[in-house]
């Protein structure tokens, strides 16, 4: 395994984008490397749902901005994004499982590679150049905030919880 490194070849010109990726690539490094985090398997687990909260609003705050901006290839985009949910989700049930740090390290890092070899240089960097285009030319193109619903003005429906505690 190689550690994950923010390129110029990653860059997507867009300074919220190419932040975030860096605390992807800086978070799994610690993952995939830390001595530390193997002697602690309550801290690896802990490390690893920290990456894929991380990883979660990082997709949020793209997905959030090709709504906004009324992005012709969002679907595509979010459909990449859904398969590396879908991949976190298996490595979460994973440690659920008890596999080990081996076998959990190396499906994050097959995960995060694909993302870095398929869609950051090509769906990203397309997203950024277009939300550069959308951008009045005195304004830096931001990723908008995500919040949860209650902050954004949506009102969360109420979920309703029978006796026996299922939704």
């Amino acid at each position: 395994m190689h550690r994950f490194e923010f390129t110029p070849e990653l860059e997507t010109g867009n300074e919220d984008v190419d932040s975030q990726h860096q605390t992807l690539f800086a978070m799994t490094n610690e993952i995939l490397f830390s001595a530390e985090l193997e002697q602690d398997p309550e801290e690896f687990r802990r490390a690893v749902g920290l990456l894929f909260s991380y990883l979660e609003y990082h997709f949020a705050s793209e997905e959030l901005a090709m709504l906004e901006l009324h992005y012709g290839s969002r679907r595509f985009h979010a459909a990449f994004h859904d398969h590396v949910r879908r991949q976190a989700k298996e490595i979460a049930k994973g440690m659920g499982r008890k596999e080990s740090f081996d076998e959990i390290r190396s499906a994050i890092f097959f995960m995060l590679e694909d993302y870095v070899v398929y869609h950051v240089p090509g769906a990203d960097r397309q997203l950024a150049t277009f939300m550069r285009e959308q951008t009045p030319s005195e304004r830096k193109p931001r990723l908008p905030e995500v919040h949860p619903r209650s902050a954004s003005g949506l009102t969360p429906r109420p979920v309703s919880v029978d006796a026996a505690g299922h939704a």
